[in-house]
């Protein structure tokens, strides 16, 4: 391009501009439609992009026994207040017919800094394979892979919380028949959600396999809630998963290398306005220089009293190894309360009240303790806790 027609060029724009620069006629300019398909992704498609948010607010009431060393006076047996328990962001949208996108960031109860909990991608190569990718929970513990605003209670148990996957950066693999499905996943590990790939966190390699098969008239969705609203199809399902992972031989390395094994099975049924629940884990840890066998179970079940109306009750365990000396004790509690639905059949607007009740110390097991679900560190038995939770999702 000559002088002549950059000049020519420039002064047609300052033209069409109608001078605006100095002036109040500012026109905005934005991409025509071909255009925005031509910088798409998704095959000449608008991608589209579905936002929900999600909340838990609640008061919580906790007393200890005044005669716990873990106090630092007596006066302090008893702890109360609100918290906002979880507030998340949740993002969905397709790349294309096949491929599917999900995202969701959390708030922090303490402190309100934003994290990333998931972003997974999932490639539905035909009907029965399935490729998922990204940071989400691998499926190995079944009640830790049930969403938490899909929980029968206010919170998944305290057995649940100490054995765990949490989140992984992975990749997994679902095959799924008419009354079965297999998923197989490679990972980083338990609890890695946001760590580099030279975190000392995380394992060499972690390989994960869960198998389910289900009976009766209720599909599998049905049993990606606890709750069964009245009405619902019959049916039951039986699961199991094994996990194994090892760390230290490479890069960052320890002088030891470490392996874990975990192993759980799980029973789940769903009715007309009924549920139970009923799950058994293993996990064995050698560090190198020690070698822990541990175990825990939880059994829970619920039935609607009206069609809003829902009782429920729990108890779970944890049987610490007897080798682990001052934390090698056992571990119970019990838990019921209500839900109360403000939508029938909908998940969208419930409250609980829950009271829970611990049989033995915490300090004395490997328990994991957490103010997120009202179980504090207790060097005596009975704990009580109260919760008050008001959970809307929109």
């Amino acid at each position: 391009m000559t002088h002549r027609h950059l000049c020519l060029a420039l002064t047609s724009l300052a033209l069409a501009s109608g001078g605006a620069v100095g002036g109040d006629d500012v026109r905005e300019y934005t991409l025509s439609s071909a255009d925005y398909r031509s910088l798409s992704l998704a095959d000449a498609k608008k991608p589209k992009v579905k936002i929900g948010f999600q909340s838990q607010t609640r008061y919580q009431f906790n007393q200890r026994d005044s005669d716990s060393t873990t106090l630092a006076s007596p006066d302090d047996d008893l702890t109360i207040g609100f918290v906002q328990r979880r507030t998340k962001l949740k993002l969905a949208g397709d790349v294309s017919d096949s491929i599917k996108g999900r995202a969701i960031i959390s708030i922090d109860r303490d402190g309100g800094k934003a994290k990333l909990d998931t972003m997974a991608i999932i490639w539905k190569v035909n009907e029965s394979f399935t490729l998922t990718f990204g940071q989400f929970k691998t499926h190995v513990l079944w009640e830790e892979n049930v969403a938490w605003s899909r929980q029968l209670l206010q919170e998944r148990s305290a057995t649940n919380e100490t054995f765990n996957q949490d989140r992984s950066q992975a990749v997994e693999a679902t095959f799924l028949g008419d009354r079965w499905r297999f998923r197989t996943s490679v990972s980083d590990g338990f609890n890695t959600g946001n760590t580099p790939f030279n975190s000392s966190s995380e394992a060499d390699v972690a390989l994960a396999g869960r198998f389910e098969y289900r009976f009766g008239d209720a599909g599998f969705d049905a049993y990606d809630t606890f709750s069964s609203f009245r009405g619902a199809r019959a049916g039951w399902r039986v699961g199991g998963a094994l996990h194994w992972q090892t760390m230290g031989e490479t890069n960052p390395s320890s002088p030891m290398s470490a392996d874990m094994l975990t192993a759980t099975g799980d029973l789940q049924l769903v009715g007309d306005g009924w549920n139970a629940f009923g799950a058994f884990v293993f996990r064995s840890a050698d560090s190198g220089t020690a070698d822990f066998d541990d175990y825990g179970a939880v059994v829970q079940g619920g039935v609607f009293l009206s069609d809003q109306f829902e009782a429920f009750g729990r108890w779970d365990a944890v049987f610490a190894d007897d080798d682990r000396g001052a934390t090698g004790g056992d571990f119970h509690s019990v838990a019921a309360g209500v839900n109360y639905y403000l939508i029938p059949e909908s998940l969208a607007a419930r409250f609980t009240l829950a009271l829970s009740a611990t049989l033995d110390p915490t300090t004395g097991s490997i328990v994991s303790t957490s103010d997120g679900h009202n179980l504090l560190a207790d060097s005596e038995s009975a704990q009580i806790g109260v919760i008050l939770q008001a959970q809307f999702l929109f």
